[in-house]
């Protein structure tokens, strides 16, 4: 045992305390007895609070270990060795200061042996064992070992942790080791069911594909079945291989409200029964109705020819028609806006669309072209506040850039004005070229002319010298100069655009359909300008409709550099990317694609936010497939095309149909009245309730959700803030089965808005086939605490450590003293008290010799004075 000092420089004031006591001494106060018990007391107090400033601390040292076991005792190892003799046999190396405790966990744990039993007796427990639970687990043995003892934990486990995180829990464990014992249970024959997929909203008599996932760890035969509620609406023998695959299996709508699907398997081999049965969910609702806002005539003919093949009630509508306001909205359950370019639609029907989505709770899906997202001027407007995606594209200098052909007519009906303006809107849009850009000017009358060929626009002086060189000609002759166009850029893997300019009728009629085919199979778009009232207006605008372009009529010569500019920007350099690639997967609700993804020829460039869920992705890592909530409802999107401009593959996919199918079950909500949504996540053992409402709650207000299980039984939950709008709670255990989750928004308990809904929890995952390394995450559990892998029981206690220390503050008890010395001080001052020594005991003298004192018998004193002069 040791003393420290938390602040040492204290203990100077002893000298000057010492120095004090010699010279004030109570002299003169005090009697001369009672002064040393003084100066004793005052001394006393003084050192005793000198030594209190200094911070005192009783420091002990620990050599013993505090050990606690945790054993694995879920139900991946029940196949493994009994680990009772090997914990015991160690217990026997035990030092004489050493403890040792023993938890066996799952998802929770239990106290098999605590310090003070001598030898573990077994390891029967009552932990729920569906679950590996390493961290919860880590965390119960970090609050049993004593805070002041060289603590150390002894993990026995396969270590295939499906609850929670111990990597993460450990690297905050301190100086507290982890020693690892890995175990390596024998693994049967097994074949589970994965995942069970379907809509999560669907239609009475509406065709659905339910996919079905298995995972085997060998091959064997099996008989599939699926149950639509408790009917069996399919049985087959099938061949399972071992490894993953996919069944798909079509099945029609029957019922209304919640309706649970059950998928079993009955394996020939097997081992686990558990894992052989999945259930999903899925509401029956009446068919929605369903707006298509075409940008072009015709682009939603695919999307709308999907939707009616499956029952859907679908509108499909130009955008020059739709006129929308909210109340029209309101008799929609969802909004599919192709190829629709933001500066078609006013501000009011923008924000239309953006309280459809947000109050009504409707559904939005954009689905891309050369007239949406970024190149559709959606920045900043309702249109990207409401999508999942934002038009700011990061590294866009990694983009491919632009290839822009400029065909100017400059017959002579150009003369003058016309053509000076043409000229000004060449260099216009020169200016806001990028330099990775490139830019070619072809002229025509008669005959075409190259004025300069595709060149990076890094030197604009030249360019626009070139540019203001320009020339007038003579008739109208189109197609030559087209041609040059198309065949300049055929090659390009750039974006790629043309934009003709012309005032007049053609001279000469040509066939354009193969120049346009070609301008389709190559990815080039054209954009034609019809200046003035001359133009063939019917003609520019079949050329830029068929090319996949726009068409502007400009009656006024002064227009001509603000339409160039904007189209120079709408051209796509920024956003465009006309590459050929196979979408990424990246979600687990992108089952279209998991075996064959078909090749996309481009898309418009997009950052998903922040909150957004992206499934499917491109090549640079742009979102191809997103989607979010918002507000109370859902929207969706899709930055390729579904018309066949980049997508003639997927058209032609087995998956095109499912993939718009989908995205419609998605956005469409489920059955609800008023201003709430309910939304559940599934996380380790329990799942996160969630409700959204479009304004926050008042006073009074309360958001509660009703659980309820096949047996009805009900648990009623009350949500919490956790967002503006949004709302949750979490429930720790959710056993596997099938829930319905009944939502009230709640004003003085007098309901304001409900809504429906419901998950499936799927069986255990102790019970899936584990694709991950248990042994790894045991390493690194050791690696990250510095801890150990062990071998050999007599590993356990062996371990280097250096003894732990307590110290004991004891600055209150010395304090205390103080306190208790003050009043025997202020005693010894006000009464006088003294130390009385013993003296030494004296002889007493002779009568003879004595004087007679005071008060003596005068008769006696005249006889001893008699006798005295006798002698």
């Amino acid at each position: 045992m040791a003393i420290s000092f938390a602040s040492p420089w204290f203990l100077l004031l002893l000298l000057p305390a010492a120095l004090l006591m010699v010279m004030y001494n109570g002299r003169r106060r005090y009697l001369r007895a009672a002064r040393p018990l003084i100066l004793f007391l005052r001394a006393g107090i003084l050192f005793l609070l000198i030594l209190a400033m200094a911070g005192p601390h009783l420091v002990r040292t620990f050599p013993g270990q505090s050990v606690v076991f945790l054993v694995d005792s879920s139900r991946s190892v029940e196949q493994a060795e009994d680990v009772t003799g090997w914990i015991n046999e160690s217990l026997g190396y035990m030092g004489s200061e050493d403890q040792a405790a023993v938890l066996a966990f799952g998802r929770d744990s239990q106290l098999l042996k605590p310090y003070g039993m001598e030898r573990l007796p077994g390891l029967q427990s009552s932990v729920d064992n569906q679950f590996t639970a390493i961290e919860a687990a880590l965390r119960t043995a970090y609050g049993l070992i004593p805070g002041d003892a060289n603590g150390r934990v002894v993990l026995v486990s396969d270590g295939l942790e499906n609850v929670g995180d111990a990597v993460r829990f450990a690297q905050t464990l301190g100086d507290l080791p982890v020693d690892v014992l890995p175990l390596s249970p024998e693994q049967g024959p097994e074949v589970a069911i994965r995942d069970i997929s379907l809509p999560r909203n669907t239609y009475l008599d509406q065709q659905v594909i339910v996919d079905v996932e298995l995972e085997s760890t060998v091959n064997t035969s099996a008989q599939l079945s699926l149950f639509w509620g408790p009917n069996l609406v399919f049985a087959d023998d099938v061949s399972v291989s071992a490894g993953v695959q996919r069944y798909s299996i079509p099945v029609t709508v029957s019922g209304q409200s919640m309706q649970r699907v059950t998928a079993a398997i009955q394996p020939e081999h097997d081992t686990w029964l558990q894992n052989n049965q999945v259930d999903g969910i899925t509401f029956v609702q009446a068919p929605p109705r369903l707006l298509i806002v075409e940008g072009v005539r015709d682009k939603g003919f695919p999307l709308h020819d999907v939707f009616v093949n499956n029952g859907v009630d679908v509108q499909r509508i130009s955008v020059d028609q739709f006129h929308h306001n909210l109340t029209d909205l309101a008799s929609f359950q969802a909004v599919y806006l192709v190829d629709v370019p933001a500066y078609f639609l006013d501000e009011a029907r923008m924000h239309a669309l953006e309280a459809f989505v947000s109050e009504l709770g409707g559904g939005l899906v954009a689905v891309g072209g050369k007239s949406s997202y970024g190149l559709g001027l959606y920045q900043d407007t309702p249109l990207e506040t409401l999508l999942p995606v934002t038009m700011e594209v990061e590294e866009q200098e990694d983009l491919p850039g632009l290839d822009l052909v400029l065909v100017i007519d400059r017959s002579g009906s150009m003369s003058g004005e016309k053509l000076n303006m043409a000229k000004n809107a060449a260099v216009s849009a020169l200016d806001i070229l990028k330099p990775r850009d490139r830019l070619s000017v072809i002229t025509f009358d008669n005959n075409y002319r190259v004025e300069f060929d595709l060149t990076e626009v890094t030197d604009k002086a030249a360019l626009t010298a070139k540019i203001e060189a320009i020339q007038q000609g003579g008739g109208t002759i189109i197609h030559p100069a087209l041609e040059q166009a198309e065949a300049m850029l055929r090659d390009s893997v750039r974006s790629k655009h043309i934009i003709l300019l012309s005032d007049g009728v053609e001279g000469t009629q040509y066939n354009y359909e193969p120049l346009l085919e070609a301008m389709r199979d190559n990815a080039v778009s054209l954009t034609t300008i019809a200046l003035g009232a001359d133009a063939d207006e019917q003609h520019m605008q079949s050329l830029a409709e068929n090319a996949d372009g726009r068409y502007y009529p400009v009656p006024r010569p002064g227009d001509l550099p603000g339409v160039f500019v904007q189209e120079t920007v709408l051209a796509g350099g920024d956003y465009l990317v006309e590459e050929d690639f196979q979408p990424s997967v990246t979600h687990p609700d992108s089952r279209w694609f998991l075996e064959t993804a078909p090749v996309l020829h481009g898309y418009v460039a997009s950052k998903a936010k922040a909150t957004a869920e992206v499934l499917l992705a491109t090549h640079r890592e742009h979102p191809l497939l997103a989607r979010w909530q918002y507000g109370l409802g859902r929207s969706i999107a899709f930055t390729s095309d579904s018309f066949g401009l980049w997508s003639q593959q997927l058209l032609a996919h087995p998956a095109f149909a499912d993939l718009w199918l989908d995205t419609l079950n998605w956005v469409v909500p489920a059955r609800s009245g008023g201003d709430l949504a309910l939304d559940v996540r599934l996380q380790d053992a329990g799942a996160e309730i969630s409700a959204m409402t479009n304004e926050s709650l008042g006073d009074g207000e309360s958001i509660k959700v009703t659980m309820i299980d096949v047996e009805n039984q009900r648990q009623v939950l009350e949500l919490l803030p956790v967002g503006r709008g949004r709302y949750s709670v979490s429930v720790d255990y959710v056993p596997q089965g099938v829930y319905l989750l009944s939502g009230q928004r709640l004003q003085d308990d007098v309901v304001q808005a409900q809504a429906v809904s419901g998950f499936a929890v799927p069986y255990p995952p102790e019970f899936s086939i584990s694709q991950s390394d248990g042994n790894a995450l045991l390493h690194t559990l050791a690696e990250t605490t510095g801890g150990r892998e062990l071998t050999a029981a007599r590993q356990v206690f062996n371990a280097d450590f250096t003894p732990a220390r307590r110290a004991t503050d004891i600055s209150n008890w010395l304090l205390l003293a103080a306190i208790i010395l003050w009043p025997v001080d202020i005693a010894a001052r006000r009464l006088g008290l003294a130390v009385t020594m013993p003296r030494r005991k004296q002889k007493r003298p002779l009568a003879e010799d004595t004087d007679s004192g005071p008060g003596q018998d005068p008769a006696m004193e005249r006889l001893l004075k008699a006798k005295k002069r006798s002698r």
